[in-house]
């Protein structure tokens, strides 16, 4: 499978983004849900917060994959997950 990747804006996202695409002709509904973890820089070095960013995404649920992850902001960092059953 390829893979395009498409950057969009979605204001306010509390629980599931769905979105609904043609491929082929074929309509398709992805999923995708973003999450927003700690990255302050003063609860440690780079390689402990990366160490601890990297086992939450490790223990998220299978249902879910890593799909991006953003830019710190705030001391958060935004992560996307897509929906396995939904690509």
């Amino acid at each position: 499978m390829h893979n395009i990747k498409v950057q969009f804006t979605v204001p306010n996202v509390e629980k599931v983004v769905n979105l609904d695409v043609h491929v082929n002709g074929e309509k398709r509904n992805l999923k995708f849900r973003v999450e927003s973890f700690d990255w302050n820089p003063g609860n440690g070095s780079s390689e402990n917060l990366i160490a601890i960013l990297r086992e939450r995404i490790l223990n998220y649920d299978s249902d879910w994959e890593l799909y991006h992850i953003g830019s710190p902001v705030d001391d958060r960092i935004p992560v996307t997950f897509r929906h396995r059953s939904h690509y």
